[in-house]
């Protein structure tokens, strides 16, 4: 059997909870989530998500999603703006 490397594409947000931040991870070209208390708890339960996912696909003789290309990033950059009081809420 041969070894393959797929390579899939985690997104990681930040969720407030009662008690603090939750990190959720999310596959989103495997339709994957899972979530831990820090950046690197979520990504390793996410990776292991994805490793049965993949598994059973390949057990069931699914097809399996094609591999994220590498030539992608994702960033975010804060904003400051005056708005009216009351505008909305978040």
């Amino acid at each position: 059997m041969k070894t393959t490397i797929l390579n899939y594409r985690i997104i990681v947000e930040k969720e407030k909870q009662n008690k603090g931040f939750l990190c959720v991870a999310y596959a989103p070209s495997l339709g994957i989530s899972d979530f831990g208390k820090t950046v690197d708890e979520a990504t390793s339960n996410v990776k292991k998500a994805m490793q049965l996912y993949i598994e059973t696909s390949i057990e069931l003789k699914k097809s399996i999603p094609a591999p994220d290309s590498d030539d992608y990033f994702v960033t975010s950059k804060k904003i400051e703006v005056n708005l009216p009081s009351g505008s909305f809420a978040y």
